[in-house]
Order: structure tokens, then sequence, then C-alpha cells
């Protein structure tokens, strides 16, 4: 009998009494395989990898980077590192990661919120843990970023309902739930929101909400109720504003205590416009409306339009995102095909266009430039490809001529 026959023969021969001293007991655990020349014994190992997906609700977030952010000794770096998971949220707030593996929470960058009359505004940043065994979806909102940073509110937020809800879904969520979800995005837009931010760095401005989430776990009481979430957005403000590593340059005395009575405002305003109930309530645009009166009675700019990332340089240093093509639309007007693109990148102005065709018949005007056109356009079948780089790391998409306008979504 040939000796690698006889090696996978034994091999075979041995897994049950492997198995049962638990060498097999380790997930990761692939194959056991006969070495070059089967003098050895090799242990082939693979890593599990899952997919994770749901939706990003403040209400929904649109165009919003998420990844899945490795984590080490329980905690993550809230930044996307080569090889995390990537994506971008689609206009429904909806998200997949896939081929994660080891131990990860979600983080998410940018993106769009609607407000009241539909206008697409900043949103700010947020973070859930890794789905529990038998989750399925993970959504990530405002109340899975208070679990993120302290996992004991679980517990606590639990008692009013389910925290890992999607809260902006049309069934609506848990009145005392939504209370503290819009107390949580007041307290980032107090501090990162306009034109002149207290916190206008990524990293700072989740850990501030890390602060929030260590204040609300330290009280008792109902969590829900006005005075708790005034006294809690009050006491993490005063830690925020006095860590020099989340605010270098801290606002006077005058400037916190002003801080400190606009945010109480708005959290007594949530409360009025928001029930304390555990029937479930729907973040309508009614809702809304009422809540950005408060926001703008309490001078709370809401727009979270300053939050960046240490880059090195506009265009230079360590590349943070790779773009990525998020759509394509061919408009015919006149006798022109005009070529547009949705990119999600963190350097918008940074990147480099190539528009083609394998079409012999038609010619692309300005294929290096952000819009570009087909000129004496027909009408025929006509296939556009697109590739852009950020820092030499490609990205590309495809869309087929169909109906005017031609929309395609990746």
């Amino acid at each position: 009998m040939p000796r690698p026959f006889v090696c996978l023969s034994l091999l075979l021969l041995l897994t049950p009494g492997l198995s049962s001293c638990g060498l097999f007991d380790d997930p990761t655990v692939a194959a056991l395989v006969c070495g070059s020349d089967c003098g050895t014994t090799v242990i082939q190992k693979t890593e599990p990898t899952i997919t994770v997906g749901g939706k990003l609700a403040q209400n929904y977030v649109k165009g919003a980077r998420v990844w899945a952010d490795k984590l080490v000794n329980g905690e993550g770096d809230l930044k996307w590192q080569n090889g995390e998971s990537l994506a971008v949220s689609s206009s429904d707030g909806g998200y997949q990661l896939t081929g994660i593996t080891g131990d990860f929470q979600v983080v998410t960058y940018g993106g769009e919120k609607q407000d009241s009359a539909g206008k697409r505004i900043g949103a700010s940043p947020m973070v859930a843990p890794a789905p529990e065994p038998g989750q399925a979806t993970t959504n990530v909102t405002p109340l899975t970023t208070l679990v993120a940073f302290e996992p004991a509110l679980k517990e606590k937020l639990s008692a009013y309902g389910d925290w890992k809800a999607d809260i902006a879904a049309p069934s609506g969520v848990s009145g005392n739930l939504l209370r503290i979800a819009k107390t949580v995005e007041t307290f980032s837009s107090a501090l990162s929101g306009g034109d002149s931010p207290v916190v206008i760095d990524f990293s700072a401005n989740l850990k501030s909400l890390g602060k929030l989430a260590t204040s609300l776990n330290s009280v008792s009481g109902d969590l829900a109720s006005d005075e708790v979430l005034k006294t809690s957005t009050s006491s993490a403000i005063t830690a925020v504003v006095s860590d020099p590593a989340l605010v270098p340059n801290p606002p006077t005395e005058t400037q916190r205590l002003a801080l400190i009575s606009s945010v109480e405002q708005s959290v007594q305003g949530i409360a009025a416009a928001i029930p304390a109930t555990d029937d479930a309530v729907v973040e309508d645009p009614t809702l809304l409306a009422k809540i950005e009166e408060v926001l703008d009675k309490a001078n709370i700019d809401e727009r979270i339009v300053s939050i960046n990332l240490s880059m090195g340089g506009e265009c230079t240093g360590n590349l943070n995102f790779p773009a990525m093509i998020t759509g394509i639309e061919m408009s015919w007007i006149e006798n022109n095909l005009i070529l547009s693109a949705s990119i999600s990148d963190d350097r918008p102005t940074c990147l480099d266009y190539n528009w083609s065709t394998t079409s012999s018949v038609f010619r692309i005007i300005d294929s290096s430039q952000p819009v570009a056109r087909v000129e004496n356009f027909d009408g025929t079948d006509l296939q556009i490809h697109l590739s852009i780089f950020d820092n030499d790391q490609p990205a590309d998409g495809s869309c087929t001529w169909q109906t005017n306008p031609t929309v395609c979504e990746f």
C-alpha cells in the first residue's frame, strides 16, 4: 500500500480518539493531514468567519462607512484598518459586513440622516457590540453605542424593552428607550455639531459618548427620567471638557456652564415630546419637528459637519478609507450622455477618475473628471466603466444604459 495512503488511513483511525481527548473541541480546527514526508501530522486551522448586518438608525443613516473594528484585549481602536470588513450603508440604513474573524465591534463614520423636512444632515458616529448567540441582526443606534462602552447598561436598558431594536422602524420603539436615544444624539450634537464644535475628532466624539455611558451607568433610578438624563449629561460634559485627550482646547467655565444649560434644556424638551412609556413611539416627521424646535431654542445645531480623522495631510499620509463607488448615473441631455457617480470617500478631492467604454462608436469626453460625457449619443445600448484611485487603491463599477436616466447602485 502506498505510504501516503497508509498515513491517511492512520489519521482517519486516530480521529475519534483525538476528538474524544478534546483536540477537535477547538472550532477553528479544519483538518488533520499528513505532513510532506508523512513523518509528521499537521493540524490545519482556519478561523471561522461570520456575516453581520442590520440597520444604522438615528433615523436611518445613508452613506456611512461601517466596519468590523477588531478588538484587542476587549478594546477596539475605532479606526478602520486594512483587512477589517468594510461597507457603506444604503438609503434605508442597511449594511452588511462579511468575512469577519475574531472579536470585533461595529463602528460607523459619517453618513447622513433626514430631518423633519426630508433634508439630509450629517449623522453622529455610532458603535454596536458584536451580536450575541442567536441574534439575527445587529442594529447600530445611540443605545447600542452606550452598551458598547458600558456593557452593564444592557440589563438597565432591557428594563424598558429591546435595546438592540431598530429605533427608526415604522412600528416604533419603547418611548423610554427613544427618550434615551434622542438624548444621546443631542449630547453628541452639542459637542460636535454646528460650525464651532467642542469635540472635532472622530474617535474623541465616540469616546465622549463613552463618558456619557459611564455617567448613566453610575446613577440610580429611572434612566429615562428627565432628571436622571439631565444629571448624567451634565456630568458627562464636565468629564469630556476636562479631558485634554478629548478636548485639547477646553471651553471657559462660562462656556461650559452655557453648554450644560443648553443640553439640560434640550433633555427637558425631549422628555416633553416623547412620553415616558414602554409602549411603542414612532420617530416620524412630526416628532422630529418637535425635537428640532427644542434644539433650536436651546441653540444646539444637530448637524455633524466637523468631525474629522487625522490623515497626515489632505491627500498624503496613511490612507484611512478606500474609496467606494456606490452608484453610477447616466442622463441623456440633448445629444450628450452625462456620466456621474456617487462616491463614498473621506477625501473626495483626492480621487483620480478613469471613465471608459468598450464601444468603438462613442467617445468619452473628460474621462479623467468626476463628471464626463459621451458625445452624439443616440440611445443605443452602451456599457460604461468607471475606475477610481485613492492613493493607488482602486475601486471599479460598471453600468449599462437602459432608460433615461439610468441609475446603477452598488
